[in-house]
């Protein structure tokens, strides 16, 4: 019972509340109406944040874990539980006759299970079954409607990306037992480990599996597609299930900190999706769609702080887009309202001006040429950027919806920039202390390109001076998902293919 315990962790929490989801989940399949089961659900969803608001209290009494740790897992638990709490309370009247309301429930409560126990576990294997248990919880949730042709796509493709991503994490875990004997996170981050070529081999491996859980270009399709599920199965997937590859980096900070080439590999990745998901995000003209597109480009740019050491920004990031991204989906139907309305009034211009456009690259290619000569240290060189690229679209774009509003604009680019300074006061001492986190000059200068073309670009977009093909190549994503659609077990299954000319074929044609 002890080995049992200590695989889950050092805390009562670790167990507790994933306990109580999954023992919610069997309670409601058993029971025949779903009335019963949506009251269940309702309370153990509150019980579940009742409990992780003492998660802080308790962390006051005996060990507690390093810093990163403490910080990252507390604030994953109680964001899981929040939003667990509000989708179960959204969702039931808004699935009020479907057929599907039980399976709803086993799979939300699952899926709520696995991201709870990933942000509450100290052992890395445990982490590894809990994620594993997330994304097949997902799985169910993304077939709650079969019949429709775009669910089973988007399915089949997640199925296939969520096994490519366990291959890797596993070998990454086999890997760092391997090396350092131990697979506690507390452990691992407080022994200050020795790099050899098996860590840094499990370090890549981590990388990619953030990759391709975070849904970054070109394993990004389903993620498009999900929109054949219930509103709160996407608020749940934008806002909790995505999130937790950067939770993950975080809690394994100590390792990535001192394998460059994972860094490398995140800032390339992170870097270029965030570039081409935000771009491609202005030409779309389903609502939906465009939440989808903005999370590829906020995981990406998630990943980049993670890749420049910036694991406190990471995480305020984190908890900033779950929160916003799980208001935006729940009230889609007030964003159409609102956007028809718009269309009936006046078109505001929408491009910025060209003199704030220039001040705004000045401004961000200043920093990387401070830290190189050393005037501005890393974290601040960081911090100074990042701020820059989160007040960019503030900046060029609301302003210029709202009319020209200076003075709502600039009190909202204060407020911006007042937060996210105080959080970088605040949190950014606790995991300064991580060996290998300082950004290297050439890192932030590549950030700094990506961020200074895609800021001329779609500045270029809004002025209205390009040619409708751009725009359609944009609004298909660069047909990168058309690409991955050709590949054998992703667009389409390896098995159950049906002969070419058949009748069965060509209503698989007709539906894929």
């Amino acid at each position: 019972m002890e080995t049992f315990i200590g695989l889950l962790g050092p805390h009562w929490y670790s167990w507790s509340i994933p306990g109580l989801y999954l023992l919610t989940a069997l309670v409601t399949v058993l029971w025949r109406a779903p009335e019963p089961g949506w009251r269940l659900a309702r309370a153990a969803s509150l019980a579940a944040l009742l409990l992780a608001l003492l998660v802080p209290v308790s962390l006051l009494f005996g060990a507690t874990p390093p810093a990163a740790l403490q910080l990252a897992g507390t604030a994953g638990l109680l964001l899981v539980t929040f939003l667990g709490w509000v989708i179960v309370h959204f969702s039931a009247p808004y699935l009020a006759g479907e057929p599907c309301q039980k399976r709803f429930l086993s799979g939300v409560l699952v899926t709520l299970a696995g991201a709870a126990l990933v942000s509450a576990t100290d052992h890395l294997a445990v982490l590894a079954l809990a994620w594993s248990a997330t994304g097949l919880g997902l799985q169910r949730l993304l077939t709650l409607y079969p019949e429709r042709p775009g669910a089973r796509r988007a399915a089949h493709k997640h199925f296939v990306s969520g096994r490519l991503a366990d291959v890797t994490l596993v070998v990454a875990v086999v890997l760092v037992a391997r090396e350092t004997g131990s697979l506690s996170l507390a452990d691992l981050a407080g022994a200050g480990q020795t790099m050899t070529a098996g860590l840094t081999a499990a370090a890549v491996l981590l990388a990619i599996t953030a990759m391709i859980r975070c849904a970054l270009l070109p394993l990004h399709g389903w993620v498009l597609q999900v929109m054949e599920a219930p509103t709160p199965v996407s608020a749940l997937l934008h806002a909790g299930v995505v999130n937790l590859g950067g939770l993950v980096l975080i809690k394994m900070a100590w390792l990535i900190n001192q394998a460059p080439a994972a860094q490398w590999l995140l800032l390339l990745a992170g870097g270029l999706t965030t570039v081409v998901a935000a771009a491609t995000m202005i030409a779309q003209s389903n609502i939906k769609v465009r939440l989808a597109w903005s999370t590829c480009a906020q995981m990406g740019f998630m990943l980049v702080e993670c890749a420049l050491g910036a694991w406190h920004l990471a995480l305020l990031h984190l908890l900033g887009h779950s929160l916003y991204k799980a208001s935006a989906f729940l009230s889609a139907g007030g964003r159409v309202a609102r956007a028809r309305r718009a269309s009936l009034s006046p078109a505001l211009s929408a491009a910025p001006a060209p003199a704030l456009i220039a001040t705004l690259v000045l401004a961000a290619l200043l920093v990387p040429a401070l830290h190189g000569l050393q005037l501005l240290h890393g974290g601040w060189a960081v911090f100074a950027l990042i701020s820059l690229i989160a007040l960019a679209p503030l900046l060029t774009g609301w302003g210029a919806r709202q009319g020209g509003a200076a003075p709502r604009t600039g009190l909202a680019a204060v407020v911006v920039v007042g937060l996210g300074l105080a959080w970088h006061l605040l949190f950014g001492a606790l995991l300064s202390p991580l060996p290998g986190g300082e950004p290297t000059t050439a890192q932030i200068l590549w950030v700094t390109t990506l961020f200074t073309l895609l800021l001329l670009f779609q500045s270029w977009l809004r002025s209205g001076g390009h040619h409708r093909r751009l725009r359609q190549t944009l609004a298909r994503g660069l047909y990168l998902d058309e690409s991955i659609n050709r590949l054998p077990g992703l667009g389409r299954p390896l098995f159950g293919k049906q002969r070419p000319g058949t009748p069965a074929w060509r209503k698989q044609e007709r539906t894929s």
